[in-house]
């Protein structure tokens, strides 16, 4: 019986050790942009979030500048579970689950406060519900902000302005729709191949948030920046799902948590930068322009075939509460 007693203990002490040491996480967060942008800074809190938070436990490295693939293939990564965490666009989601592609209908929210809202509230929280079928989880949504444009020929004061223009665009059919629909040519390539094609003139323009002309250097090689604050772009913080399923339940409510923490930081870190960006952008030789309210309604009205489209794309309910949504959200 003694022997037994003893091999028992040995056991437990075995099983325990076994435990603790699998208690033990390490994980790759890859991001498509670089240290400077408000995408990769707020990745690193959340890294230092979950560090914090799980006592040295849970230890996440940082990949920026898409040194682990581009957004499409990091989501793969991530399906495959080669990659723990990624926040891509949800306009490259849409690739994958069609009803993320309603967050960048042209010209649909007011301002970042109603964005917020309406993705934080039921409607956000319907769509992250989705991703799970795609052996993916969504912990929260980030923001890239109000896209503008830039281009090397001449500043945009109205849509005519746009025709004839080759204009990289991202992955997604809605956006290529979009700029093809002012009259563009609609060049989609992934975001760490556009400054070589701006600076050998392959394409004439682009469109991102001040933050990503800013971090890119894209005023290396674009003269004109017009505010066209033509869609929205929110960015979604991603686990693989195949990872999140080998976690505790400890573990996941403490990733969570960190997931909470790290979208307030990056938010307003977006928000500061955005703005900070646009005056450095000036000091550093772009032409900027605002486009008048009355120039962006115009806009909207020549895009009513593309937003209908892809209103239809995305599912008519769907975009029945998005807007709903949208109404009821704060401007």
């Amino acid at each position: 019986m003694k022997i037994m007693h003893k091999l028992s203990l040995s056991l437990l002490a075995m099983g325990l050790s076994t435990v603790v040491a699998a208690q033990d996480v390490k994980a790759k967060l890859g991001t498509s942009l670089p240290e400077t942008h408000p995408q990769t800074i707020g990745a690193r809190k959340f890294a230092e979030l979950a560090d914090k938070k799980s006592n040295g436990r849970i230890k996440i490295t940082v990949y920026p500048a898409a040194v682990l693939g581009s957004d499409q293939q990091m989501q793969g990564a991530l399906r495959g579970g080669t990659q723990e965490f990624t926040i891509p666009s949800t306009a490259t989601l849409a690739g994958l689950i069609k009803e993320f592609g309603v967050i960048g209908l042209p010209f649909s929210f007011a301002s970042e406060k109603q964005a917020d809202a309406v993705l934080d509230g039921p409607f956000g929280q319907k769509l992250l519900a989705k991703l799970p079928e795609k052996d993916l989880i969504g912990l929260a949504f980030w923001e890239n902000g109000f896209r503008n444009f830039t281009n090397s020929k001449r500043p945009i004061v109205k849509a005519e302005d746009l025709v004839g223009l080759k204009v990289r665009t991202m992955q997604n059919t809605l956006y290529i729709d979009l700029f093809n629909g002012l009259g563009s040519n609609a060049v989609p390539m992934p975001v760490n191949e556009l400054f070589s094609a701006l600076e050998s003139r392959a394409v004439d323009a682009q469109e991102n948030p001040f933050t990503v002309v800013h971090a890119q250097k894209f005023y290396d090689v674009q003269k004109y920046l017009s505010t066209t604050g033509h869609a929205y772009d929110a960015l979604v913080l991603l686990a693989s799902k195949k990872f999140w399923d080998g976690l505790t339940p400890a573990d996941r409510s403490l990733l969570q948590a960190a997931a909470v923490e790290a979208t307030a930081f990056e938010r307003k870190t977006s928000r500061d930068l955005n703005q900070s960006a646009r005056a450095d952008l000036l000091k550093l030789g772009m032409v900027v322009n605002d486009v008048s309210d009355a120039e962006r309604q115009r806009m909207r009205e020549k895009l009513q075939p593309v937003i209908a489209k892809h209103q239809a794309t995305v599912g008519q309910d769907t975009a029945r509460e998005f807007f709903e949504a949208i109404a009821k959200a704060p401007k």
